[in-house]
């Protein structure tokens, strides 16, 4: 999914909400939550309308030790007392023995930094796949001679727009057909700097933001109707 690890308790938080905003949910780091027992600053709070649960608290724990049963005890007083579904631990170094058997049969997950992406994969690989297809959108009109008014274009506009067509709809085509190998099936047309998953889908709306900016300039002045770009 991503080579991307926190170095600090603040990367580490901040990157949880990142994963998080990118799976699809509203997260905010940090954030005042109200309780029973008064306001309480969290590390992370997430939205998830009801996928996870409404409310979602998260612990970010960048210690260099595992985390004891004391701190499990305490956190669950403070998911029970916000009324929240689903309270989440991320430790950089794991929970004591005792940490996991007092999260064991309740509301609380532990996690290490990789566990916690691994359970957020599916959810953020089908959110980044549909984002970007949105994104490259225009590029099916772009790309497709009989959606554009190429006789609208001067000749050296139009040599133009024949030297990148094809780049752009190879890229076009790769985008609707991406599932969880294409990664080894379009390595080849990708540099030495994509070696995972997240570098391919930032990558590719780079790649496709350029292209439809690129696009934009060439066809100024020129009217493309809008609903061709609606489907």
């Amino acid at each position: 999914m991503t080579n991307r690890k926190p170095k600090t308790w603040i990367e580490l938080q901040d990157m949880v909400a990142h994963y998080f905003n990118y799976s699809g949910y509203q997260a905010i780091s940090p954030y005042k939550i109200e309780t029973v027992r008064g306001e309480v600053e969290v590390d992370v709070f997430v939205k998830a309308d009801n996928e996870l649960g409404n409310r979602v608290i998260c612990e970010c724990k960048f210690w260099n030790t595992p985390i004891p049963q004391e701190k499990i005890h305490a956190f669950r007083t403070v998911v029970a007392d916000s009324g929240a579904s689903l309270g989440i631990i991320i430790s950089k170094l794991g929970f004591q023995e005792g940490a996991i058997l007092a999260a064991d049969k309740s509301n609380i997950k532990l996690f290490t930094w990789e566990q916690f992406l691994e359970y957020l994969f599916e959810k953020w690989f089908a959110y980044r796949k549909k984002r970007l297809k949105n994104i490259s959108k225009p590029l099916s009109v772009y790309t497709d001679p009989y959606d554009i008014p190429a006789e609208l274009l001067s000749k050296t506009q139009l040599e133009e727009y024949k030297k990148t067509v094809v780049k752009n709809a190879s890229l076009h085509i790769m985008i609707s057909n991406v599932d969880e190998n294409f990664l080894s099936n379009y390595k080849e047309t990708f540099d030495d700097s994509v070696t995972t998953i997240e570098d391919f889908f930032n990558n590719a709306e780079q790649r496709v933001e350029d292209a439809i900016i690129y696009y934009k300039d060439l066809f100024k002045g020129i009217e493309i109707p809008e609903w061709k770009f609606e489907w």
